[in-house]
């Protein structure tokens, strides 16, 4: 049974639980997993409360439509590009509401009074070279190839690489490339130095064409995912907002918005030396680095679910809908507000299909019948 099957499978048993239907048998399994870990049993109190709070307002559990869904949707082999941890981006924590367990409405289907047309665009962004020249890429570009001190620059529809031909003197003048990912875009780049970086919408990053010296720097701000190649002899350092990350080899994302106070790094695999000048912090895998806006805070998490946006999911567990909301806004290029400051407030769980139309999301959480949203164009009002 591979893990989402898993997880799936318990958030059923708590629902089992809560709804009185849970037999014996199912009970003991459950039981077993609940005394694996201080996380699990934390999960399961978590969700069977918020359950139990959901069936008070009026919702209930359709159990067995869902799973004949999950079984038929997962039965499939899914296209995974990310070939190394493809095993790892999957569900962690159970969401309660929507994607794992979906709660439906006794109340008549919810209507998006309108859609908006546009969906997340897989790749579009926007190439600078060191000369200020840029060049646009977008899903229809085919292959571009552009030739810049000794490497090739090739940009096609599965993303920009990097190809050393002759290496560059150390005392040569370093030449950096920018690259540009929109609202309502996202981009993938493979590096001079074998680096992967996956590029979410509004992002950018400012990196060498080669990298020289006793360092490999890259600047950054949105939300950028790295798989570094190791090179001991040469640190990777990324840079934002004055914070640094400074690793060998490893896997881990940033996300660093303008509007953010603080910088956030989430490491999957490796060790990362995360420094705001003041502070600094040696971080193992499934650890999370809040840095920046006078706080350093370090926490457990389970990273897979914070990387995960580069494969198309994305999960929210007990998320802010203004948070829910601000993804939302940068991956389709729309405008929010909120008509009263409650409903920015409200927290939900649930699983979002990255390429979905935004309709289909926000029918999801319509149908807790907590929040309503109006849509204008491309801007979108939430009432409650």
């Amino acid at each position: 049974m591979n893990r989402l099957t898993e997880r799936y499978k318990i958030a059923r048993l708590i629902a089992r639980k809560v709804s009185g239907t849970i037999s014996e048998e199912e009970a003991d399994e459950l039981d077993a997993w609940v005394e694996l870990s201080a996380r699990h049993r934390e999960e399961v109190t978590r969700i069977e409360g918020r359950l139990r709070e959901d069936i008070r307002q009026g919702c209930k559990l359709n159990m067995t439509g869902e799973w004949n869904m999950f079984q038929q949707k997962f039965s499939r082999k899914r296209s995974i590009r990310w070939w190394r941890y493809s095993a790892a981006i999957v569900v962690v924590g159970v969401c309660a509401i929507f994607g794992v367990l979906q709660l439906q409405e006794t109340k008549t289907p919810v209507q998006i009074a309108r859609s908006v047309e546009n969906n997340v665009k897989e790749y579009k962004a926007k190439l600078i070279l060191d000369d200020g020249s840029s060049v646009d890429i977008t899903d229809t570009t085919r292959h571009v190839v552009i030739a810049c001190e000794g490497t090739s620059i090739m940009a096609s529809e599965s993303g920009l690489r990097y190809e050393l031909g002759d290496s560059l003197p150390v005392s040569a003048p370093v030449k950096y490339n920018t690259l540009v990912v929109p609202r309502g875009g996202e981009y993938e780049l493979l590096l001079a130095d074998g680096t992967r970086v996956w590029m979410n919408s509004e992002s950018k990053l400012v990196y060498p064409v080669q990298f020289t010296g006793e360092r490999r720097e890259v600047e950054m701000e949105g939300e950028v995912c790295f798989l570094v190649a190791k090179n001991e002899r040469q640190p990777f350092i990324v840079k934002t907002k004055g914070v640094s990350v400074e690793v060998l080899g490893t896997f881990f994302n940033v996300e660093a918005y303008p509007e953010d106070q603080a910088i956030t790094t989430t490491l999957v695999e490796g060790r990362v030396n995360v420094s705001d000048g003041q502070s600094h912090y040696i971080m193992s895998p499934n650890e999370q680095v809040v840095a920046g806006g006078g706080e350093f805070v370090v926490r457990n998490v389970d990273a897979t679910e914070v990387v995960c946006w580069i494969e198309g999911v994305c999960y929210f567990s007990e998320a802010s809908l203004e948070n829910i909301m601000d993804k939302l806004a940068r991956w389709y290029d729309v405008e929010v507000f909120f008509a009263s400051k409650s409903a920015k407030d409200a927290h939900f769980s649930l699983e979002i299909e990255r390429y979905d139309n935004i309709a289909t999301v926000l029918s999801k959480i319509e149908k807790t019948g907590r929040v309503k949203f109006k849509i204008n164009g491309r801007i979108i009002t939430v009432e409650e």
